[in-house]
């Protein structure tokens, strides 16, 4: 399965929906939708995972990536709903203590407003 990637503005935040297979091939649509939100200006940027099948290192660094601009302009980034097989790796590659990743939009804006 290709990747497909939705970005929605949501007043403060951007919410960028991947559902598919985010590995060397697809990586850089993810990229460029991230990228994209930050420069439109979007002080949160949340990237919704819950349809994500399968996640390689190209995309994991396109996370961390995404998560150094987001701090380089201010913003924040977060990933909502991983499966658990994308949180186990993020976990066991030691991600977790980078990235923020939350279970729901609300849980990441509420935490991210403070």
């Amino acid at each position: 399965m290709l990747l497909r990637v939705d970005v929605e503005g949501r007043g403060d935040h951007a919410v960028i929906t991947a559902a598919g297979e985010i590995d060397a091939a697809t990586a850089d649509t993810l990229a460029t939708a991230v990228s994209g939100a930050l420069a439109d200006g979007y002080p949160t940027v949340l990237a919704d995972f819950a349809g994500v099948t399968f996640i390689d290192s190209t995309g994991l660094g396109v996370l961390v990536k995404s998560h150094r601009s987001a701090g380089a302009a201010g913003a924040a980034f977060a990933v909502v709903h991983p499966t658990p097989k994308t949180r186990k790796l993020i976990r066991v590659l030691g991600l977790d203590e980078l990235l923020r990743i939350y279970d729901t939009h609300e849980e990441a804006l509420a935490d991210l407003a403070e």
